[in-house]
């Protein structure tokens, strides 16, 4: 944003300042200038004459000699355009004088030239070679009394011309500070900076000021908190004031009529904006409302532009006029037939308004400052300031203003504990001193002791300061960071390797070490995917993304087994037969609605993964193909490394759609109630036709969070080796097809001697010809260890004859073999 300095003089006193001081303090404190720019003549010495006398050039057709008077004396100069006249009052420059090339626009010094063999005494200049535009339409020298009357001969043309100097500063406010986005919130940080008053009157309130029968509604509350039409009658378009349009093109904006003019002088001034409406093209109402199903409507720029339930309309009762803090529409615009204008100010809400821009894909001056958030409370104010320049400049009748919505937000009240500055900036500043800076910025001291001061935030402000350590940031940055020493904390910490890191390292070595390589995919997922592998997701905890690019990125991910066959798929495409792949991500829930502190969303890490083709890759022979048992054996893995085996049960699966139920299962985290923390197994047949892969496909997806919570974290202890040998016995029996291995295991180890057992081992599993119906047969192999002394043959017999009582008492149909 440009701001001219002579404006800002106005409303803070800067005369005892120089530019480069007013920047650097502007910048240091967070303000950044990035250009500095010097207004004014682009030319020197040019004076007002007069032509007295037009001869032609003796040797040239196109040339002229001119007389031109200069008051005191006569010059002669040889000119060639062709729009002179004699009697005509022009710029004359004189040798010495300063003009521009007008074909490189550089300023060069015009010094004595001969022209086809006649000196030229000087030069008679045009717009261009004064680097003006605008004053007149037509090529050649510039016709000074077109422009003014009574111009006395030998006038500088700079004072006839009204040409100040100035100088324009071009600031980036940060998006946080939408006050800084006008000439008065400057005015504020340079009073605070250095210590000044800021000169900011009271606006006078129009004579008669009162209420008009002129409606206004507000239909989107979301969208607008407060909205106010002023209603003026018999205006007078013309052009504004030399002054307005010198602060207005200095600032980048083109003049066009006194009417635009002023609402855009406000918009500067007080960084509010306002719309002009052409009264009789309204029906004596207005309301801001959401666009309705299929409507367009047709802007200033004469672009019909398609709207959605993001756009924000300023509408009559029939159609829509405005898209509310973006654009005008063309349908309600002023023109130079204009007579009668309904001013517009209001506050619209900053998420709306960069919705609302985004919506019809456009974004204006107003939307810059709307999105981040103008006063309410000068939303009036500046349309009091508006109406006064229009019964000023443009002859206006002010026939009263109509609002609705209240035009205050809620106050915010901190305080602030001195010796908390002390704490987070590291440095003492008088308390004194930080109620100064604070009152220079606007904020109001409603109390103060020796320990705290209570302040209250100003209206411009509440967006952006809401606690004390928003304060201490002001008191900062004011204060002046260069001035905080850097200093070292007090007591140094080396970094720490969490638990948590540990394990995951541990995890992926593992993987790694099984053959799996580590995929990374997007945690932004979308419908498209999902459908693709028939998965769903809950959509009422679903956390989606507001302003997504495209349909396949519009929420967070519930589940990674989209991503991972998504990237499975995509290698086999490619001709990747043997895959073993495994991915680390987080999910995300919504679970309750969002706090200050608290998102309200579950985020928790998992682990999936997929396998397919051979266990090993080897050019000279064919190795065996995964199955279901390779995949369970990484499973065991993962949950012997974490210490959690005995804390893990899996079940059969009933109830994960995408995989087969027969060659599945379901992981349960035992404990006081048990929980489902994953599945894992063959893919669903469907699944893996509708993928069109020709070999079976292995998959898992494992709650890590989950695991990582129940791990076994202990530190290594050493523990002699035992010194005598151990001993195995293996044991065979017929049991129903029913009763499970890990029953089996339970029943074993609670009828064997716990000093001597150390395991039993399924090695063998069969069922079918010479076994009885809803029969299986299974063998164990049985291991016993006695770390003080030899087993013997007899005790050896008695354990596995105690064992198989056990089995006996608890399934009574085994039969043993």
């Amino acid at each position: 944003m440009k701001i001219s300095l002579e404006w800002l003089n106005e409303y803070v006193d800067i005369t005892d300042l120089t530019v480069e001081q007013i920047v650097h303090e502007l910048t240091m404190s967070g303000l950044e200038v990035e250009e500095i720019e010097k207004v004014g003549a682009k030319f020197t010495n040019i004076i007002t004459a007069k032509i007295k006398e037009i001869r032609q050039h003796p040797n040239a057709d196109k040339l002229h000699l001119v007389d031109v008077d200069l008051g005191t004396q006569v010059k002669t100069v040889v000119c060639g355009a062709q729009n002179i006249k004699e009697g005509q009052i022009i710029p004359y420059a004189s040798v010495g004088s300063k003009v521009l090339n007008r074909k490189t626009f550089e300023q060069y010094e015009l010094t004595p030239a001969v022209i086809r063999g006649v000196e030229s005494q000087g030069m008679l200049c045009s717009q261009d070679e004064l680097g003006l535009e605008g004053l007149q339409e037509e090529d050649g020298i510039l016709i000074l009394n077109r422009l003014y009357d009574n111009i006395e001969l030998g006038t500088d043309v700079q004072k006839l011309l009204n040409i100040q100097e100035d100088t324009v500063i071009d600031v980036a406010p940060t998006a946080n500070r939408g006050d800084e986005m006008s000439v008065i919130g400057v005015a504020r940080e340079i009073c605070s900076l250095f210590n000044k008053t800021l000169k900011l009157e009271k606006q006078t309130e129009p004579s008669v000021l009162k209420r008009h029968h002129f409606e206004v509604e507000i239909k989107a509350k979301d969208a607008c908190e407060y909205y106010a039409i002023a209603v003026l009658k018999d205006l007078k378009i013309k052009p504004s004031p030399d002054w307005m349009k010198r602060r207005l093109e200095v600032s980048g904006i083109r003049s066009i009529n006194n009417v635009v003019d002023i609402t855009n002088y406000v918009l500067l001034e007080y960084g509010q904006p306002l719309h002009s409406f052409d009264l009789d093209k309204l029906d004596n109402y207005l309301c801001v409302r959401r666009a309705n199903p299929n409507e367009t409507i047709v802007t200033l720029d004469e672009v019909e532009r398609q709207l959605t339930n993001d756009t924000i309309l300023c509408a009559t009762k029939d159609k829509g006029v405005c898209v509310a803090g973006v654009f005008g529409g063309l349908n309600s615009g002023i023109d130079e037939n204009t007579k009668n204008v309904a001013l517009e100010s209001a506050y619209f809400t900053p998420p709306t308004n960069r919705k609302n821009a985004r919506s019809i894909g456009y974004r204006s001056e107003a939307c810059a400052r709307f999105e981040r958030g103008v006063d309410i409370e000068s939303t009036k104010p500046a349309l009091i300031r508006a109406v006064n320049l229009l019964i000023k400049y443009a002859d206006a009748k002010f026939e009263g203003i109509s609002d609705t919505g209240i035009n205050k937000l809620e106050d915010v009240i901190i305080t602030l504990r001195f010796n908390q500055v002390k704490r987070i900036l590291g440095m003492e500043i008088p308390s004194e001193k930080c109620i100064e800076i604070l009152e220079n910025l606007g904020f109001e001291l409603l109390g103060k002791n020796e320990a705290a001061a209570r302040f209250k935030t100003p209206s411009f402000r509440v967006n952006d300061v809401k606690q004390e350590v928003d304060l201490i940031e002001e008191i900062a940055r004011i204060y002046g960071y260069d001035k905080i020493a850097p200093t070292l904390p007090n007591k140094t910490q080396s970094p720490e390797v969490s638990q948590e890191a540990k394990l995951l390292d541990k995890i992926n070595k593992m993987f790694l070490g099984f053959g799996f390589n580590e995929a990374m995919t997007s945690s932004l997922i979308g419908e498209p995917l999902l459908n693709q592998f028939g998965l769903g997701y809950k959509k009422e905890e679903a956390v989606f993304v507001q302003n997504p690019q495209s349909e396949d990125h519009t929420m967070l991910r519930q589940t990674t087994i989209a991503n991972i066959l998504s990237t499975l798929k995509m290698n086999f495409d490619n001709g990747q037969k043997n895959i073993w792949l495994y991915e680390m991500g987080k999910t995300y829930f919504i679970k309750k609605p969002a706090e200050k502190i608290d998102s309200g969303v579950e985020e928790n890490l998992m682990i999936s993964g997929v396998m397919t083709g051979e266990t090993n890759q080897n050019l000279w022979k064919k190795l065996p193909v995964c199955d279901f048992y390779t995949l369970k054996g990484v499973m065991e893995s993962l949950f012997s490394l974490l210490n959690i085996s005995g804390r893990v049960k899996l079940n059969t699966n009933d109830d994960c759609t995408y995989l087969h139920p027969g060659r599945s299962a379901k992981v349960v985290l035992l404990g006081k109630t048990p929980e489902v923390i994953g599945h894992f197994g063959e893919i669903y047949p469907i699944l893996k036709d509708k993928m069109k892969i020709n070999q079976d496909i292995y998959l898992f997806e494992i709650n890590l969070t989950k695991l990582l919570e129940a791990a076994a974290i202990h530190t290594p202890k050493y523990k002699q080796l035992p010194q005598f040998p151990e001993v195995q016995r293996d044991i065979s029996f017929a049991i129903e097809r029913n009763i499970t291995n890990d029953e089996i295991v339970l029943a074993i180890k609670k009828s064997a001697n716990s000093k001597l057992f150390r395991g039993a081992n399924l090695f063998d599993i069969y069922q079918g010809e010479h076994i009885q119906e809803g029969y299986k047969s299974m063998a164990y192999r049985i291991t016993l260890l006695d770390e003080e002394t030899t087993l013997t043959d007899e005790r050896i017999n008695n354990e596995m004859e105690s064992i198989r009582n056990g089995l006996m008492k608890k399934f009574p149909t085994i039969n043993f073999r």
